[in-house]
């Protein structure tokens, strides 16, 4: 006797996700909902946006740094000892005329000056100021010419650009995962529902087969395989439930939602079957600048272009401007909000920044910025090429997803009525027990086959709108 396959391993390859019983209360999810969530709530999402606001809060701050900056200070100074200049003895001495004009005052008059002899060698020892300063103002700035400071807002923006087609490229992930895993969710219910189709359908046989037996129309050993067959597809359907559970977990996860939030499907293969239409995405023209990774990366190359400017403009002259106004107070004791007086500082000037000579550094970065844009450059080139082959393997995909559920269904409908005589055969007596779970397990095989191949035309679906960034 030929046993129930385990269809669980085969529609719970790839993405996982769960069921919920539509009789319990929760969250009714439908697959647009889970897109939705997806894209705003999605882990990645998430991080993509601080991303983007990053990098819009890094543009402001560079295009107001070419504003006024205005900054003030307070500073206190407390001498425990005054500092000393000294000087020369002579130094504060009286000029030659006046010593000229003495002298002759004192030949005039007898008196002579008695002044002491020069020393020549003599230091005298100065304390200038009070014991206690404090200075208080504010100095105000002004970028007048920079082209680094032009140049890096252009890089600025572009980098913000840049971001948010990072920020694009996450969302349309998060998309294509939420639908992925909501098709396998799906499958997983779809699943759950065979397993518990074909158990009904073995008990009932296998009543029959009890019925027969003890009419003597038939062997008990009918009986045992058919409630052996009966017993496998209820471990069968417990590790499906199971498995479902957890992935349903892995769902909410995935959509950005607290774990212990109870969802409900709404939707169904046949609902999904329905609103995928196929002739749109296949009629839809292959761009790849509609891409978000290709406009990101776009953005990277005129970035790179931009560094090759601004090292350029490394080389150029800056000009800026300033102006200081301070107060100075100076006391012997800490009274500086008494009647003192305040001595004014007050300058205001321009500054120039010339460049002159670097020693051949400023080419030999300006040859590495081009070299990142050659990068860059290359960059693009490949990953417009991966797109490319992206999209025609993702339409070949949908296409062959397409014949293989076509196939599924007709294997379908033959399994339906082969059981169909199969099971009137055996009340007849013509067929045994082997041959009605024979067909009772091709036509589990059946339904496990479509409901695999719908799952891969979902995600066949999926992928190709994701190439087309439909």
């Amino acid at each position: 006797m030929r046993t129930l396959p385990l269809l669980v391993a085969l529609l719970l390859q790839g993405p996982i996700f769960g069921q919920a019983s539509p009789s319990g209360s929760g969250v009714r999810l439908t697959l647009e909902e889970a897109q939705s969530l997806a894209a705003t709530r999605a882990y990645n999402v998430r991080y993509a946006s601080f991303d983007t606001q990053e990098a819009a809060s890094s543009t402001r701050e560079i295009i107001a740094s070419g504003f006024p900056q205005v900054s003030g200070s307070v500073e206190y100074n407390r001498y425990i000892d005054i500092p000393t200049q000294v000087s020369s003895g002579d130094v504060f001495g009286f000029p030659d005329y006046l010593n000229s004009f003495l002298g002759g005052v004192a030949q005039a008059t007898g008196v002579p000056l008695d002044a002491p002899p020069a020393d020549p060698n003599a230091i005298q020892e100065f304390q200038f100021g009070a014991s206690q300063t404090m200075t208080a103002g504010i100095t105000a700035t002004q970028l007048i010419f920079s082209p680094s400071y032009f140049v890096g807002i252009q890089a600025a923006k572009a980098y913000a650009s840049g971001m948010e087609a990072a920020e694009s490229k996450s969302i349309a992930d998060a998309r294509r995962a939420a639908g992925e895993g909501y098709a396998a969710a799906l499958a997983a219910q779809e699943n759950v529902a065979i397993l518990m189709a074909a158990e009904a359908l073995a008990e009932e046989a296998l009543m029959q087969t009890q019925a027969l037996v003890q009419e003597g129309l038939a062997e008990s050993t009918d009986a045992d395989q058919l409630e052996l067959a009966l017993s496998e597809m209820a471990q069968q359907r417990a590790t499906a439930e199971s498995m479902a559970t957890v992935a349903l977990d892995a769902l909410k996860f995935t959509v950005g939602m607290p774990v212990e939030t109870t969802v409900i499907l709404a939707d169904s293969f046949e609902t999904l079957s329905s609103a995928f239409d196929g002739a749109s995405v296949l009629g839809t023209p292959f761009d790849a600048n509609r891409l978000p990774e290709i406009q990101s990366q776009t953005k990277n190359l005129e970035l790179s272009e931009l560094g090759i400017r601004n090292e350029k403009a490394a080389g150029m002259p800056s000009i800026g401007a300033f102006y200081t106004n301070q107060r100075n107070a100076q006391r012997e004791a800490f009274d500086f909000f008494g009647a003192g007086s305040w001595y004014p500082i007050q300058l205001v000037g321009v500054q120039m920044n010339i460049p002159i000579w670097s020693s051949f550094g400023g080419k030999e970065k300006v040859l590495q910025a081009e070299l990142t844009r050659d990068r860059a450059s290359t960059a693009l080139e490949q990953m417009t090429q991966a797109a490319t082959l992206e999209y025609r393997a993702a339409r070949s995909e949908y296409n062959a997803s397409l014949e293989q559920r076509v196939q599924a269904q007709r294997g379908l409908d033959l399994a339906e009525r082969i059981l169909d005589r199969t099971r009137i055969r055996f009340q007849e007596g013509l067929a045994s027990s082997f041959d009605l779970t024979q067909a009772q397990n091709q036509l589990v095989n059946a339904q496990a086959n479509l409901a695999q191949a719908t799952l891969r035309w979902f995600n066949a679906h999926l992928r190709l709108e994701r190439s087309l960034n439909a």
